[in-house]
């Protein structure tokens, strides 16, 4: 929520994992309890409604992206419902109010992403809470990557999570990677898919006029990045000697805020950085996704977990498109392939087949 400051950053960076855990259940049990007293009175009418739940309230494009998509297809399969998006640091705020104007016929959405488990463990714990609190409603979750650490507490919230899905019986889980989706299906009872990460569903981004020069960076400096300054500064000198210097290094994490109404015109910027550029290398799961879908070569640096390498496994027949691990020999090899290949670009109908299966979810035919 208040990760583009930098200095709560830092503060969290040194913050034992399980001190964070415990403070994390703090702030939700009091903020639990603090709406409790103190009810907060929602916009909501009285017609035909979708919510979209734990919406993206902070500085991540690529968060920002998923819920932009999750809007255009709640939209479009809703025309006649009213849509109501309930930002994640509001979620909690705004159950009670929910839950006093909630018909049986209306649904609830839960934003997809990569925080089932226990690295974001605030979202894990109040969607537990939404699912508990309206047993009655379809629930949607769009599509998630899962990731509870191999130890005793990893392997304690694990199963209070398969608990809390097994204990609702119109609850829908996607998963957008096939790892997830095998740490998962043994356990959950009914309505489990596998999909790809709804920012796929914008099918094309593109629309720009492009004069393709130089490369872009796009590197993780949080607390899923894994390469030293030593191992980016071998990139950056790989590609300041294959374009002259003509180098952009930018993140899809902003140093600030993006408000709602800001969304659009920020992952625009970014589209048009990436669409302008004769290649980009990243480790930014979303960073590879919006230069698939805009047709941009793009360099994928392994990651430590399958969040990455889950969306690759998608797209991977496409000829511009490449994973490789941090080496300079293979960086200059797959940079100079890629500025040979001429870019074969996705199919826009590639994944229709599966997010059919969200828009007959949000439909109620799979009830």
């Amino acid at each position: 929520m208040w990760n583009h400051i930098k200095i709560v950053k830092l503060i969290k960076s040194h913050i034992p994992f399980r001190l964070k855990i415990l403070l994390i259940r703090a702030l939700i049990w009091f903020q639990t309890v603090f709406y409790g007293f103190f009810p907060y009175k929602g916009p909501w009418g009285k017609e035909k409604k979708i919510f979209i739940l734990l919406s993206t309230d902070y500085s991540n494009l690529g968060d920002h992206a998923m819920t932009y998509a999750q809007i255009k297809m709640i939209k479009k399969c809703f025309p006649e419902h009213k849509v109501y998006e309930v930002l994640v640091g509001n979620t909690l705020k705004c159950l009670g109010s929910i839950k006093k104007v909630i018909n049986k016929a209306d649904v609830i959405t839960l934003k997809g992403g990569g925080n089932v488990g226990m690295e974001y463990f605030r979202e894990e714990l109040i969607r537990r809470k939404v699912i508990r609190n309206f047993p009655a409603n379809r629930i949607i979750m769009f599509p998630q990557t899962v990731y509870f650490p191999a130890t005793k507490q990893g392997l304690k919230e694990f199963n209070k999570t398969i608990t809390v899905f097994n204990g609702h019986n119109n609850f829908h889980a996607f998963f957008r990677d096939r790892t997830s989706y095998e740490i998962m299906k043994p356990y959950i009872v009914k309505h489990i898919y596998l999909t790809p990460d709804i920012v796929f569903s914008l099918r094309k981004i593109g629309g720009y006029e492009r004069d393709p020069h130089g490369a872009v960076v796009c590197l993780r400096c949080d607390v899923e990045g894994i390469y030293s300054e030593s191992e980016k500064n071998i990139v950056y000198g790989v590609l300041k000697h294959k374009f002259n210097s003509d180098v952009l290094v930018t993140d899809t994490i902003k140093d600030y805020k993006i408000e709602t109404k800001d969304r659009v015109k920020e992952l625009k910027n970014m589209w048009e950085i990436i669409s302008n550029a004769k290649l980009i290398i990243t480790d930014r799961l979303h960073g590879m996704i919006f230069a698939a879908l805009i047709g941009t070569p793009c360099i994928i640096l392994n990651t430590y977990n399958h969040k990455l390498r889950g969306q690759y496994e998608w797209i991977k027949q496409l000829n511009y498109i490449y994973c490789v691990d941090l080496d300079e020999k293979v960086l200059e090899e797959t940079i100079d392939l890629s500025l040979i290949t001429e870019v074969e670009r996705l199919n826009p109908d590639e994944f229709d087949f599966y997010f059919d299966q969200i828009t007959e979810c949000l439909r109620g035919k799979n009830d």
